[in-house]
């Protein structure tokens, strides 16, 4: 699922991040090294340095039953040297969905192929999902869940070091484990995306950001 976004958020709890040097190793599997970064938007300050930066939403996770749906879609932002994932949680359903809230305690873990896990929190205020707008003839409810959670340089190092095989959203209301396949192909773009590469790539297009030429 690919689309813009347009995405407003409190920043602060600042924190320098190197994006040149690593404490642990980096692995790089194929398809990567002719993977490109898409960038939906992105700003200079005065001293042409990047000031903010946002990748493309990319699909991690699809899951359909004969009743029940979901799709959720990962963001990376970064802004004042903050770096943020943003998740996505889309569901349809024919019963009657409502959208939760994801405060101060969410936090999302994931784990690696290597045995690794890394635990990011959430961040900024809380924030509370939406129900979309409804189509008459559609027998389905459709709601849109999202929280944000900051990216340490600590994690960003182990997230580099393997695949991302699993998922886990907690919350005081909210608990979600979903897993990362290794493909998935998405019907709207015409196109296979790879989940469990995600932070493999999509870091890298942050830490070493190549803006497109004008």
């Amino acid at each position: 699922m690919k689309k813009l976004l347009q995405t407003t958020f409190l920043l602060g709890c600042m924190f320098q991040l190197n994006s040149q040097i690593l404490s642990e190793e980096v692995y790089y599997p194929q398809p990567l090294e002719t993977e490109p970064c898409y960038y939906t938007s992105y700003s200079l300050n005065t001293n042409g340095e990047i000031e903010t930066l946002q990748t493309e939403a990319v699909m991690v996770e699809e899951w359909t039953t004969p009743l029940r749906g979901r799709i959720i879609d990962f963001t990376l932002l970064k802004a004042d040297d903050n770096l943020i994932l943003l998740v996505e949680i889309h569901e349809d359903a024919q019963e009657v969905l409502q959208p939760i809230c994801f405060g101060s305690k969410t936090k999302i873990t994931f784990e690696l192929s290597n045995g690794k896990k890394v635990t990011l929190p959430q961040f900024g205020p809380k924030r509370c999902g939406y129900v979309n707008i409804a189509d008459d003839e559609s027998p389905y409810y459709n709601i849109t869940n999202l929280g944000y959670f900051l990216i340490s340089e600590n994690a960003a190092n182990k997230l580099l070091t393997s695949e991302t095989y699993l998922g886990s959203i907690n919350s005081n209301n909210y608990n979600l484990d979903f897993v990362f396949k290794s493909e998935i192909y998405d019907e709207v773009n015409e196109m296979m995306i790879y989940p469990e590469l995600y932070f493999l790539s999509e870091l890298q297009c942050m830490l070493n950001p190549i803006l497109p030429k004008d």
